[in-house]
Order: structure tokens, then C-alpha cells, then sequence
């Protein structure tokens, strides 16, 4: 169940970059990422991972990941949003989310196998 500022956040996101909701609505709209935009996303995926894991290990492990990888996952497993949204906001291709989520997965499965 989505928390009060998870949809808050997603609803801002999309509003703000997607117009409608509708990514296909603005495929022409070229969102300018700097490496600032990643850090305060990154920081707000970390947000969630404190306030959703319970878990010490998993929160850890989510922590231990590339950048990039922990928004992806964070976003798409928490907030629930699909990868073509996350590569919008990101300015990536959908592939290449496709790639760091894997990626992201597995390195979280091997921290979390050394763990126990």
C-alpha cells in the first residue's frame, strides 16, 4: 500500500515531467539530468529505504548499491513505478534501466547470500 508521500512524490514527478501522466505525451520534451538532479533523487530513494526495510541486512545491502542502481530498484519496488517512467525521469534509455535493475538484483541477492 503506497504511503501518503509516495503518491505525493510520483504525483509531482509525473506532473511535472509528464504532463498528464502520459510519457508519450512529451517524448519530444528533453529533461536536462545533472549529476545534482541524481544525488537529491538519491537521497530521497534512501529516505524510503530507511523509512520502508525493516530489515537492518536489507537496508544495508540496498545501501551498498551503485547510485543509480539503488533509485532504479528503490523507485520501481517502492514508489511502484514502471521502468519506462524511471528511465524518463532519469533520462536514460528503457534498456539501459532494464540493465542497471538486473544488475541491481543481482548484486543485491550476492550481499545478501555473504550476509547470512
Amino acid at each position: 500500500m503506497e504511503s501518503y508521500f509516495e503518491r505525493l512524490f510520483k504525483h509531482l514527478f509525473m506532473k511535472k515531467y509528464c504532463g498528464k501522466g502520459n510519457i508519450s505525451e512529451t517524448a519530444d520534451f528533453n529533461v536536462n539530468v545533472t549529476e545534482e538532479y541524481r544525488k537529491i533523487l538519491d537521497k530521497v530513494a534512501i529516505g524510503m529505504i530507511y523509512d520502508t526495510f525493516d530489515d537492518e541486512k536489507l537496508t544495508e545491502a540496498m545501501l551498498k548499491l551503485a547510485r543509480m542502481e539503488r533509485i532504479i530498484l528503490t523507485f520501481n519496488i517502492i514508489l511502484g513505478m514502471e521502468p519506462a517512467e524511471i528511465a524518463f525521469l532519469l533520462d536514460t534509455t528503457l534498456n539501459s534501466t532494464y540493465a542497471q535493475k538486473c544488475t541491481a538484483l543481482k548484486r543485491l541477492k550476492a550481499e545478501l547470500e555473504n550476509v547470512e
